[in-house]
This record gives C-alpha cells, structure tokens and sequence, in this order.
C-alpha cells in the first residue's frame, strides 16, 4: 500500500483549486450572447413602467425631434451596463447625454427560459422629442434603425 507524500497532496489540492477558479473566472468573463432588439423579450423584459433619464438643464437642440440607438449588456442582476450610443439623428451630444442616461437606468426581468439570468448584449432606439402623430413618429426613427451589432461594437 503506497503512502502519499506530505508534499504531494498539498500541491495535488491547490492545483485543484486553481483549476476551479480558473473554470469560474473563465465564465464569470463569457461574453454576453448578442440579441436583437426584437428577441430581447425572449431573455430579458423590460421591468420599468417609464424611465427619467438626466437630461442637460440647457444645450443645443433640446427640442429637436430626435432618435438614439443604445446599446447595452443586460447583466445577471437585470441591470445595463456598457452603454453607448451607437446613433443619434439628427447629430449632437446634448441629447445624447439624455440617451446614455435612460440606457443606464433600465431594469429588467429574466424571463422563464433565461432562469440562468445569461447576459445579453442587446440596443433598443428610444424616441426624444417626437410627435404625436404615429406615422411621422415612425418616419423620424428609420435612421436610427440598426440592423446587426456586434459585442465589440459596444
């Protein structure tokens, strides 16, 4: 009957351990899966009834009918993180300020089938200053209409 060395099972546990850590630190970094806008609903809903965003007190545009495409990563805890405009029409940075701001305060759900809580990399467009009138509402957002993102476009 052969006996373990004293040293052996110290350095058999600890590379153990470090193989275990490595395994969890390895998907804890996973990256998120990529959802379009349309099939984030099957990983993610949307939990807030509205969002106040942190709009600038004053700035150039404030007023003008405006869309913002944002991106975001839906955590595991429900919350954005990684938010960044990915356009906004017409151009500027003010209202822009507005977009990244209501991005960071949404908060959602995981659905039944993502009981998991994975992260998503995901974009919605949200309409800033648009009018009442449904049709002109969807023909001032079809610039801000992106088809395809990638993770490393976040």
């Amino acid at each position: 009957m052969s006996r373990s060395s004293p040293i052996r099972r110290p350095l058999a546990f600890a590379a153990v351990a470090t193989l275990a850590l490595a395994s969890a630190a390895a998907s804890a970094q996973r990256q998120p899966r990529v959802v379009a806008p349309d099939d984030l609903a099957k990983y993610w809903v949307l939990v807030n009834e509205s969002v106040q965003g942190d709009a600038p007190m004053f700035g150039k545009g404030m007023d003008v009918p405006t869309c913002a495409t944002v991106s975001f990563v839906v955590d595991g805890t429900g919350s954005t993180r990684s938010v960044k405009v990915q356009r906004i029409v017409p151009e500027g940075p003010d209202l822009a300020k507005l977009a990244l701001s209501i991005g960071a305060h949404l908060k959602f759900e995981p659905t039944a089938t993502n009981g998991g809580r994975d992260p998503v990399f995901s974009w919605l467009i949200f309409p800033l200053n648009l009018p009442s009138d449904p049709a002109a509402r969807t023909e001032l957002m079809k610039p801000c209409v992106i088809e395809k993102l990638r993770y490393a476009d976040r």
